[in-house]
């Protein structure tokens, strides 16, 4: 007697395989052939090393838009949904371990560890942070029926950007920082949207892959050149803006003082010497001198209205001067507090301006829970044990710069330059200190991520580092001038004072927002208890 073997059923709103073209035929026999085999393995580790390249050769932007094509296929082929999450985890490792391969130096210098437990604490963190794109796998398997797949997959990777908490909270937009068109959505929505769009188009693509629709294919595309039609049209409106706005002159000092050298007190004088000479050589020819994060290493009491002696870096400085330094302040009789500051210095040391750096680096400037432990600061004797500061700070300098001052790692978050730039900011500046990614990619990465900071407010963006990259930013998101990695030099251009106002900065990250309302919605309305699916699956009886 046959014995009748029941064809597996393809999910919802899949066609059957006969109607799939040869192509898209071939690529789901691979993944599904590949079930238990290293096929969707070799698709996810693919998708991850390519995203990874767009992050380190930012020329590959376009790579970026296919790039997790492979995955989304794989997951929505795979068997279950803990191999769909196993499968995004995978690529998740492929992305993050090549592209950001210069944290272990920076855990290593940064923190204080041995390299061998910098190492093991990077490969703990990649673990965590390539969930992210696990949790994608997961979500993308769990909606593979629904009819519009590939936008409940878009609107799944905004979510996780926004909420997954990385250390380094990179968006996949952060890699078109060379396509200038589709940078300037960034006013409209931050970097979510573009976004939005690039996996949309991954993922009609690999819709199409695996049920010959083409209607995600066409409709992502026109979403994308709606993008850059935008683009085209919004670009030469801000270059007209930019053309007639007033100007400063300005001059960010890039000292190039090492690591070793910028710690160490024997060379706290000689450090200060490499800015002064440097700076007296452009300050009568410029309106503002910035220099970078921490470059006084001098306590300076956070009342302090003039600066003398050794407290004052430049003596005779001729030009307004913001400059990093170090402050503190008592509170009560036995506690100190102790900030990551930006000076605002005039002629004779006069202190018109200190603001308080927000966003402090865990194991660098800080060990989370440490004021409740005190004791694990003795793992990391090199860590600091700053205060984060609490309201953004606009400087208001006499030649008509509203000066919005930011340090290191707050130019990579939208909220901060955002809130700054509706506090009165015309130009924002950013002053810090990438010495601890040594010779790296990292950056120039911190450059990428910081120059939606620019477009999404509408204003020039300062960044003068100690070792680099110190540029100058346009409104469009162009890099007008650069210096460049571990050079001792001065970057002197000109920042257009702007006061545009624009959408992003009205509503602020809306679209991630939405975007979770409606994955949140998706998931309620797919979600089944185990009682009633067991109630679902219940055998019927034989003798019926």
């Amino acid at each position: 007697m046959k014995v009748g073997v029941k064809t597996p059923s393809a999910p919802q709103g899949m066609r059957p395989a006969e109607s799939v073209p040869p192509v898209a035929l071939a690529l789901r026999s691979k993944c599904a052939a590949g079930r238990g085999s290293f096929a969707p393995w070799a698709a996810a580790i693919f998708s991850g090393l390519a995203v990874a390249a767009s992050f380190l050769w930012f020329e590959l932007y376009p790579l970026a838009w296919i790039a997790l094509v492979p995955l989304l296929v794989a997951t929505r082929q795979a068997a279950t949904r803990k191999s769909a999450l196993l499968l995004g985890w995978v690529s998740g490792l492929a992305t993050n371990l090549p592209a950001f391969y210069w944290l272990v130096y920076t855990i290593r210098v940064f923190g204080g560890f041995p390299y061998a437990v910098a190492a093991l604490f990077y490969l703990v963190l990649n673990g965590f942070t390539a969930l992210q794109f696990g949790l994608l796998g997961w979500l993308a398997h769990r909606f593979r029926g629904a009819k519009h797949w590939p936008l409940a997959v878009a609107a799944a990777w905004v979510v996780l950007e926004y909420w997954y908490p990385n250390l380094f909270p990179w968006r996949l937009a952060n890699s078109q920082m060379l396509a200038t068109r589709f940078l300037q959505s960034g006013d409209l929505a931050g970097p979510y949207l573009l976004s939005f769009v690039m996996i949309w188009s991954a993922a009609g693509l690999a819709d199409w892959a695996t049920t010959h629709r083409w209607t995600h294919v066409a409709s992502s595309l026109a979403a994308a050149a709606g993008l850059w039609v935008y683009g085209w049209f919004r670009l030469p409106q801000i270059e007209q803006v930019m053309r007639e706005a007033k100007g400063i002159r300005v001059a960010l000092v890039q000292g190039n003082v090492g690591i070793a050298e910028k710690g160490d007190m024997r060379y706290f004088e000689v450090n200060l010497e490499k800015y002064r000479q440097l700076s007296r050589a452009v300050q009568s020819e410029v309106d503002l001198l910035v220099w970078p994060e921490t470059v006084h290493q001098e306590w300076i009491a956070a009342d302090r209205d003039r600066l003398e002696g050794k407290e004052n870096p430049f003596p005779d400085l001729g030009a307004p001067l913001i400059f990093g330094g170090l402050a503190y302040r008592f509170v009560g009789a036995d506690k100190v507090e102790q900030f990551n500051s930006a000076f605002w210095v005039e002629p004779e040391g006069v202190v018109r301006g200190r603001y308080d750096k927000r966003i402090l680096m865990p194991f660098g400037e800080y060990i989370p829970g440490g004021e409740l432990v005190p004791a694990v600061y003795a793992l990391s004797p090199a860590t600091g044990r700053l205060t984060a500061g609490r309201n953004e700070r606009v400087f208001a300098l006499d030649n008509g710069a509203r000066v919005g001052q930011l340090i290191c790692f707050e130019d990579i978050v939208g909220d901060m330059p955002r809130k700054t730039t509706l506090a009165g900011a015309n130009v924002l500046v950013t002053i810090l200190n990438d010495a601890w990614y040594g010779r790296s990619a990292a950056p120039y990465q911190h450059q990428a991520l910081a120059v939606w900071r620019a477009v999404e407010n509408r204003r020039f963006l300062l960044r003068s580092s100690n070792t680099g990259v110190t540029s100058i930013v346009d409104a469009t998101g162009r890099v007008q001038r650069e210096g460049g990695l571990f050079t001792e030099e001065v970057v002197v251009g000109e920042a257009k004072l702007l006061h545009e106002r624009t959408l992003y900065g009205r509503v602020g990250d809306t679209v991630p927002l939405v975007a979770t309302l409606f994955v949140g919605a998706w998931l309620l309305a797919t979600w089944q208890p185990r009682w009633l699916r067991s109630v679902g699956e219940r055998p019927k009886n034989e003798n019926s």
